[in-house]
């Protein structure tokens, strides 16, 4: 059974830029709500199948420890899995965080309802974007755009650094047409909040996770994932001509 005061991680270590700026110690926490075919870490899909369960305080003592690290801005990044599947256990990890002057970061998929607690504490958020086509967000991760849509409004108005990054994938979300509504919904969300904290980042497709899936018996259901340098080109220039910071971590 779960307790209040424990987080399931499966995997941590220190990474530099990639998952928040600078100098980072990362959590891998377990659990995810998606079903994101390409998922990376799909060992981490359920919360307590492959993780082990961490209390709150040693965390954060491990934290404290490790702070001569936390250089170039770095800190500490909560990841997935699904950070938010673990909310409240989180909430009081991102306040005990706050309270010792450690930067922290999340990245999320931001389609949790009720999370807004957690986006607004954070210094540093990454979030993916994973389609603007509400069908097709629906039937291939699960998500729902409107909440996810909701979600990244909440942070941006904030006015605290935003990271929105684009899982590039082929027959998925590439084209001219959805480079097109991606850049209207970023330039609304930029409008709207005037958040100059605002990022955006294009991730093409990889297959890391690949060989995961099969380790655990599962099907690796995606064939031709990979996109061309012109799939890349058509949405960084839309991203671009729109005056949006598109940066590559």
């Amino acid at each position: 059974m779960r307790k209040e005061n424990e987080i399931y991680i499966f995997q941590k270590g220190f990474n530099y830029s990639q998952d928040g700026p600078g100098n980072r110690l990362v959590y891998h926490l377990a659990g995810c709500n998606l079903k994101c075919p390409w998922c990376s870490n799909p060992e981490g899909m359920e919360i307590t199948k492959n993780a082990t369960p961490v209390t709150i305080e040693a965390i954060v003592k491990e934290a404290i420890s490790c702070k001569m690290m936390y250089f170039d801005g770095g800190g500490v990044t909560l990841t997935g899995g699904e950070v938010t599947c673990q909310k409240d256990s989180v909430q009081s990890l991102l306040e005990q965080l706050r309270e010792n002057n450690i930067n922290s970061c999340i990245e999320t998929n931001a389609s949790l309802k009720n999370c807004k607690e957690i986006f607004e504490v954070v210094d540093y958020m990454i979030a993916d974007f994973k389609s603007p086509d509400p069908e097709k967000l629906k039937e291939v991760t699960g998500a729902d755009i409107e909440v996810i849509k909701e979600n990244l409004f909440f942070r941006a108005q904030t006015g605290k650094p935003l990271l929105i990054r684009i899982p590039l994938i082929n027959d998925f979300n590439n084209g001219k047409k959805n480079a097109v509504l991606f850049a209207d919904f970023f330039k609304k969300l930029y409008e709207k909040s005037g958040n100059e904290n605002l990022y955006f980042e294009i991730l093409t497709y990889h297959e890391f996770g690949k060989e995961k899936y099969e380790k655990q018996g599962k099907i690796y259901t995606i064939e031709n994932g990979f996109v061309s340098p012109e799939d890349v080109k058509i949405l960084a220039e839309e991203i671009k001509k729109n005056n949006l910071n598109l940066i590559h971590t």
